[in-house]
C-alpha cells in the first residue's frame, strides 16, 4: 500500500432525520498515523467551532482512529470529518503524475478502509457505507480526491475523482473535494450558505466546468483544485438536528459486519451445470464466465459445452439490467435437430434485502405498521420494535415480522397506548441489508 499527503474528508447529511436513538452526530477523525500534526490542528479547530455552535461531535484522533472506531462512528452520522492520509495500491500510481487507478482508501491507525466499487472494503469484507441516505461527502486536501498528489496532477484526474467518490456515492452520498488550505466549505455553510451550489459560489475556487465519465457527471475546472459529484442542493445539518453518539447501536451494527459467516464477500455470480441427452450422447453445459459492469449493473453470463464434442466453445449469453434472482432457460439442439431445454434459477450480481417502514397508522389503541422489502433478496426472521420516549428498551412493543420476499409488504398491528413513538424494522440488525440506515421512522 502507498498513501499520499493530508486527507481531510467531511461527510454531511443533506436530508436530516431526527432519531431518538441518538444515531445522529458529527464524527471527526484526524492524524490516524500520528505523523501529521497540521491535520490534527485543523480538525481540532473545526471540532471546536462546531461544538461552540451546539453540534454533537465524536472525535477520534491518533491511535484511537482505528478501522473499527471509524466505521462505528460513521454509522448513522450527520457528518464525518477525516484528516489524515489517503491510500492507494502499490503499483497503481507512479508518484510522478501518471495514471492513478483504484482502489483508493482512507487510512486508519491499524489498517485501511478501501473503496470497492460502490462499497467499502476491509480485508475480504465488503459493505455499503453506513451513512444515512443522502449524506454528502466533502474532502479537503485529499490526495487523488481532486486529481492531484502534492504538486503533481495525475494524468487522468476526472477518472480518478470518479473512482474515489464511488465508495461514498454507493450509499447515496454527494461528493465535494478541494485541495485549498482551510476548511472553507464548512465555514461557508456555518455562515449561512443554503446548499453546495451557494457554498461553491462563495468559495475561493468556483467550480464551473464538468464532464461525464461512465455516465456520471464530474464537476472540475481544467487543472482545478476542487471537484464535485452529486446534487448541488445538498446541505449541512443544523446543530439542533444532531444528537450524541450511540456506541451501543453502532457496536450492534458493526457486529453484524464481522461475525463469522456473515460478510458481504462477493460470491460466484452463478453456479450452473446442465447435463442433457441428445440423440447420440450426453453433453454437459457448464458455466464459463461472467462479465459484470458495475456502472450500468449489466451482467453477461456465458456457458459452454465442455464434453470435448464439436459443440465445445459454443456459448449462451444472457444480459440483465439489475441484480437479483432470475430463471434462465438454456435450449440446445444437436446435429439431428433434437431440442433439449433446462430451466434454472441463477443469482445475478449481489442481491440483498432492504427493509423500510412505509407507513404507520393509529386507530384508537391499535397501531398499524407497514413494512416493505425494497431490496432484491429475501429478508428472513427479523423483528420490528415500536416504542415511546428516548429509550428503545422502555415502553416498547416487539413484533416478529418473519419473512419478506423482494418487493413484498406486510402490515403489523399491535396495541399501543401512546400518541407518538418510533418504529425500527430489523431491530436487532440480523438482516444483511443494502442500506442499514433507513430502518427507523418516527410518528
Amino acid at each position: 500500500m502507498r498513501y499520499g499527503k493530508i486527507v481531510l474528508a467531511v461527510f454531511i447529511l443533506s436530508s436530516i432525520i431526527t432519531l431518538p436513538l441518538a444515531e445522529a452526530h458529527i464524527l471527526i477523525i484526524a492524524n490516524s498515523r500520528s505523523d501529521m500534526g497540521e491535520a490534527y490542528d485543523e480538525a481540532r479547530k473545526v471540532a471546536t467551532t462546531l461544538k461552540n455552535k451546539g453540534y454533537q461531535v465524536l472525535e477520534l484522533y491518533n491511535g484511537s482512529a482505528t478501522v473499527k472506531n471509524i466505521l462505528k462512528g460513521m454509522y448513522g452520522a450527520d457528518a464525518v470529518i477525516y484528516a489524515g492520509h489517503g491510500g492507494y495500491m502499490k503499483g497503481n500510481y507512479d508518484d510522478n503524475g501518471g495514471d492513478a487507478s483504484p482502489p483508493f482508501s482512507l487510512v486508519a491507525s491499524d489498517g485501511y478502509i478501501w473503496g470497492d466499487g460502490e462499497m467499502m472494503r476491509v480485508g475480504n469484507t465488503s459493505f455499503y457505507a453506513p451513512f444515512k441516505d443522502g449524506i454528502p461527502v466533502i474532502l479537503l486536501h485529499a490526495c487523488f480526491s481532486t486529481g492531484w498528489v502534492d504538486e503533481y496532477e495525475v494524468k487522468n484526474p476526472v477518472e480518478t475523482i470518479y473512482h474515489f467518490s464511488r465508495m461514498f456515492m454507493g450509499s447515496g452520498a454527494n461528493y465535494y473535494a478541494t485541495a485549498w488550505d482551510g476548511a472553507e466549505i464548512i465555514y461557508d455553510f456555518l455562515n449561512g450558505a443554503a446548499n453546495f451550489q451557494e457554498a461553491n459560489q462563495r468559495n475561493w475556487e468556483v467550480i464551473n466546468n464538468s464532464s461525464v465519465y461512465n455516465g456520471t457527471r464530474v464537476w472540475r475546472n481544467e487543472h482545478g483544485y476542487a471537484a464535485f459529484v452529486g446534487d448541488w442542493n445538498g446541505t449541512f445539518p443544523r446543530a439542533n438536528q444532531t444528537t450524541s453518539y450511540d456506541d451501543a447501536a453502532a457496536e450492534e451494527w458493526y457486529a453484524t459486519k464481522t461475525r463469522p459467516n456473515f460478510t458481504d464477500n462477493r460470491p460466484p455470480v452463478c453456479d450452473f451445470t446442465y447435463a442433457y441427452s441428445g440423440s447420440t450422447s450426453i453433453r454437459t453445459l457448464t458455466f464459463q464466465s461472467a462479465a459484470y459492469d458495475p456502472d450500468s449493473d449489466d451482467i453477461t453470463l456465458k456457458w459452454k459445452f465442455g464434453d470435448g464434442s464439436t459443440a465445445t466453445g459454443s456459448t449462451v449469453t444472457h444480459t440483465y439490467a439489475r441484480e437479483g434472482y432470475y430463471t434462465v432457460t438454456l435450449t440446445v439442439t444437436d446435429s439431428k435437430g433434437v431440442i433439449s431445454g433446462k430451466r434454472k434459477t441463477v443469482k445475478v450480481g449481489y442481491p440483498r434485502p432492504d427493509l423500510v417502514v412505509t407507513g404507520v397508522r393509529k386507530s384508537g389503541s391499535t397501531l398499524y405498521i407497514t413494512v416493505r422489502n425494497q431490496g432484491t433478496d429475501t429478508a428472513r426472521n427479523f423483528y420490528t420494535r415500536v416504542w415511546y420516549g428516548k429509550y428503545s428498551t422502555r415502553n416498547y412493543k416487539q413484533l416478529y415480522t418473519g419473512t419478506l420476499t423482494p418487493g413484498a409488504s406486510v402490515t403489523l398491528k399491535t396495541y399501543y397506548g401512546y400518541r407518538r413513538g418510533t418504529v425500527k424494522v430489523d431491530y436487532f440488525n440480523r438482516v444483511p441489508e443494502k442500506s442499514e440506515t433507513n430502518n427507523i421512522r418516527t410518528f
